[in-house]
């Protein structure tokens, strides 16, 4: 299930600066990754039953994996990007870096001003688990914080997760931070069973409970400076939220 009308889009109104998310770029990184596809138990069954000419090949990756984090642009049409070449007007330039974002200060009871979930895509892999990729944003008054998330569990076999962070506070100076966080988690049911974690399929239904059982395979944080006041940053097609300064911003979700 493809909810291609589904985005959401965050724009740095004076400086041009355009963060979004959407389903078809989310399809478009897994298709360059092409990760080999997974077997699940039944599908040596399902060969030994079927003649050669009814047998189904699988060699693409069914559960839709993928590495995206976002897409990004700059626009042109903003002032900030008069006198700067194409190049560099289309991308945004992220730094490596070794700042964390403060989880446990995001875990602190401030109010919540607007909060949303978004879902890109979703397979039950012909009731064989479940393939997720979901974006959730919400906004305090210190500052914005968002989650990508793709969630792979295939019964029996395998678990995948892989999450995006963004952070950014509203600080109102000349120049503003967001922090990128991306984590990829992976293992298999037997591996898991093996340091006496359950193999049932049924104690695997949230991710954020059990994403401290499966072990990380890539991490990396990264870093994006934006040298103009922080102000009227997002823009999603509907105007939902308006908040003073840049502290002034419009978050626009398409359904």
């Amino acid at each position: 299930m493809v909810f291609g009308d589904n985005s959401l889009v965050l724009k740095h109104v004076n400086t041009g600066t355009k963060i979004h998310f959407n389903a078809l770029d989310a399809l478009v990184g897994w298709k360059h990754e092409a990760l080999p596809p997974v077997e699940v138990p039944a599908a040596a069954k399902w060969k030994f039953r079927s003649k050669p000419l009814q047998q189904v090949v699988l060699d693409y990756d069914y559960t839709f994996t993928t590495p995206y984090n976002g897409s990004e642009t700059v626009e042109r049409n903003a002032e900030y990007v008069r006198g700067l070449s194409n190049e560099s007007s289309c991308s945004l330039h992220w730094e490596d870096c070794i700042d964390k974002i403060d989880l446990v200060a995001l875990a602190s009871k401030e109010p919540i001003l607007f909060y949303d979930e978004i879902i890109l895509y979703e397979d039950e892999l012909a009731d064989n688990g479940i393939s997720l990729l979901t974006v959730k944003v919400r906004v305090m008054p210190s500052g914005w914080f968002l989650l990508l998330r793709f969630w792979l569990r295939v019964d029996g076999v395998l678990m995948r997760l892989r999450d995006t962070r963004l952070h950014c506070l509203f600080e109102g100076h000349m120049k503003s931070v967001i922090l990128r966080e991306s984590c990829w988690r992976e293992a298999t049911f037997q591996a898991l069973s093996s340091k006496g974690y359950p193999s049932d399929c049924a104690a695997y239904s949230d991710p954020s409970i059990i994403s401290e059982r499966l072990p990380i395979i890539m991490q990396k944080a990264q870093k994006l400076s934006i040298e103009k006041p922080f102000e009227n940053f997002l823009a999603i097609s509907i105007q939902i939220l308006h908040l003073p300064d840049w502290d002034e911003m419009s978050f626009e979700s398409l359904y």
